[in-house]
């Protein structure tokens, strides 16, 4: 027999052989990978005029109250804030009850703290009137920030604020329902996201079939109050049945119970983050650490800050993140 022939039948029979062992190698389960983390950080309201712009200005330091705690803030994947007051030197004083516009030198500070998304969807954004508000926006997104909750017309304000993370879609919403309800945008007109229970359900399923994380912040409650109102409480868990995965509160100043709701997070209210006002509960706050795993949250924990005297913020007492858990159940524990 030649020997070209004899190797061929020494190829096929080794073909016998190797064949199954590598169909079994291939029928073997793979161990997927680990589903990739990512952390988010929370807080509450962001105040930047008064007493706190004249200490900015004191000092000549436009990033004065984030100096100490920016390193925490920027060791996220997304930081996220409520802006209470326009970023301007337009516009004229509507002479509201309280009338914040804080210098833009002042957005300094806010991207030394590393804020991706901010909400200004609250009572204070129309202050210095609408001029200031479009500016607002515009100077926010030339900083790299993506305001949420107004626009420069209705649809733009109820739109999500769509960012992808590391692969992840994360879509963001915010509202608000603390007067002056003639803040809200127009069709036509700029202004804020007013919270309407129906529209609000509807943003959110609208955002749920574009993102696989969605988040709504809400400017609501009572100002000083530590528990949220029964309707807050409904509305909330209607959100999250709607699609939301995460509800952040601010307006009340002080610090509201955290709520778990079929696996997805309620915070009533992060109380303040940055602001100068007088009452001891009003300088204490909460950062929400929240840790993506994948697609989903895996867990969420509650850092204590501080406002000292200086009119910055502190992580209280050196404290290290907990874990956050359930109040008790949030209606029942409602105010009212």
């Amino acid at each position: 027999m030649k020997a070209w022939v004899r190797l061929s039948i020494r190829l096929f029979l080794a073909t016998l052989v190797v064949a199954p062992a590598a169909r079994a190698q291939q029928r073997a389960p793979r161990t997927p990978p680990a589903a990739r983390e990512q952390k988010l950080i929370f807080v509450g309201d962001v105040m930047l005029s008064r007493s706190v712009g004249a200490r900015m200005r004191a000092e000549d330091d436009w990033t004065y109250p984030f100096e100490r705690i920016a390193p925490a803030l920027r060791s996220a994947d997304l930081t996220f804030g409520n802006l209470e007051c326009p970023v301007s030197d337009t516009g004229r004083n509507l002479h509201h009850l309280y009338s914040f516009r804080a210098d833009p030198k002042a957005i300094a500070g806010l991207t030394l703290a590393g804020f991706k998304v901010m909400s200004v969807a609250n009572n204070h954004t129309l202050d210095w009137g609408r001029p200031a508000l479009v500016d607002t926006l515009a100077r926010l997104r030339a900083a790299g920030i993506r305001p949420v909750g107004a626009g420069a017309n209705d649809l733009e304000a109820h739109y999500p604020v769509l960012v992808r993370l590391h692969g992840v879609k994360l879509a963001f919403l915010a509202y608000v329902n603390v007067p002056p309800q003639e803040a809200t945008a127009g069709t036509d007109q700029p202004g804020v996201a007013w919270l309407d229970r129906d529209r609000a359900l509807a943003d959110i399923r609208f955002a749920r079939a574009l993102a696989d994380v969605v988040i709504v912040s809400v400017h609501w409650g009572v100002e000083y109050m530590r528990r949220p109102q029964r309707s807050q409480v409904e509305l909330a868990q209607q959100m999250i049945d709607a699609g939301a995965d995460l509800i952040v509160g601010s307006h009340p100043h002080v610090v509201q119970p955290l709520e778990e709701y079929h696996g997805r997070w309620i915070a009533y209210s992060l109380g303040n983050f940055i602001f100068d006002q007088h009452d001891p509960p009003t300088h204490h706050g909460l950062m929400l650490e929240v840790t993506l795993a994948g697609k989903r949250i895996r867990q969420v924990q509650s850092v204590p800050i501080t406002i000292d005297g200086s009119l910055q913020a502190v992580v209280t007492n050196g404290e290290k993140p907990r874990e956050a858990r359930p109040s008790e159940n949030a209606e029942r524990a409602a105010a009212q």
